[in-house]
Order: C-alpha cells, then structure tokens, then sequence
C-alpha cells in the first residue's frame, strides 16, 4: 500500500504538469490564431463547435483533468492513506484532497471573477508540490527500534 499512495502522489503530480501544459498550449495556440490568422474570440465563437485553432483541444483537456481526474486520484490517495502506513500520509492526503477542491472552486469562480486566475495559477504550484513532497516521503524506509523491553518493532517514519 505503501507503493500506491506513493505512485498515486505522483500522478497528481504528473497531471498537475499536464494541465499546466493543456492550458499553455491552448492559450498560446488561441493568441497565435488571433494575431496571426486574424481569429475573433467572442461569445459566439466560445458557443460554437467550429471554432478551432492549433491549442483548442488544451481547453477541453484541461477541464476534464482538472474536474474530473485530479479530484478522483486526490480521493483514491485519501482513501489509501488509511492502510498505508505512511507517516503523516493521512495528513497529506486530506491537504492535497483540500488543495484539489480549491483548485476547482477557483477554476469555477475563476469565470466570474478573472482575478482568480492568479490564486488558480498559485494554488496549483502548491499542490504539485505537496503531491510531490508526499511521494517522496512515502518512499523513506521503515526504521527499525527496540522498545524499552527489547522487542524490536518497525516505526514508519
């Protein structure tokens, strides 16, 4: 289990990557259509389904990783938390689990107040990086130590 928790801490943090490229990838791709092909982005060509661009597909790519994987892999951690013997691991899960629904209310919000985009963009490094802090953790050995009454025992430290 404890494999797990430290191979799911790492996909989080890999798919944070990806949506930091998803989303550079369409916004680079939306500005050269604008500057370059001429595009016009307006209500009608966010409605419509024929709008496309070299990048469009980071938009769509960055929605669904973001509402949908992050958050379940950010449950699954949680819930392997429990039976994996990390020290602190629950504690980390349950940080990188409120992390994740930050991310997604600010996402949400983000729509109606842009100047969200920032703490989106902020919130995101600290959760890569708590993801990735829990991977490493999770891989330090057990130590061993004897007890006060000579019985040796295994600490997860």
């Amino acid at each position: 289990m404890r494999s797990a928790y430290r191979v799911l801490a790492f996909v989080i943090a890999g798919l944070v990557v990806v949506q930091a490229a998803a989303i550079a990838y369409a916004v680079f791709g939306l500005t050269k259509w604008v500057e370059d092909d001429g595009g016009v982005l307006d209500k009608a060509a966010i409605e419509s389904r024929d709008t496309s661009f070299d990048g469009v597909l980071g938009f769509p790519i960055h929605a669904i990783n973001g509402t949908m994987l992050i958050p379940l892999v950010a449950l699954i951690l949680l819930i392997v938390a429990f039976f994996a013997k990390v020290s602190g691991g629950v504690a980390q899960a349950a940080t990188i689990l409120l992390l994740v629904v930050v991310q997604v209310a600010l996402g949400i919000f983000g729509q109606d107040i842009p100047g969200l985009g920032a703490l989106h963009g902020l919130n995101a490094l600290l959760l890569f990086g708590a993801a990735t802090m829990a991977g490493v953790r999770a891989k330090q050995p057990a130590v061993e130590t004897t007890s006060p009454y000579g019985a040796e025992h295994k600490t997860h430290v």
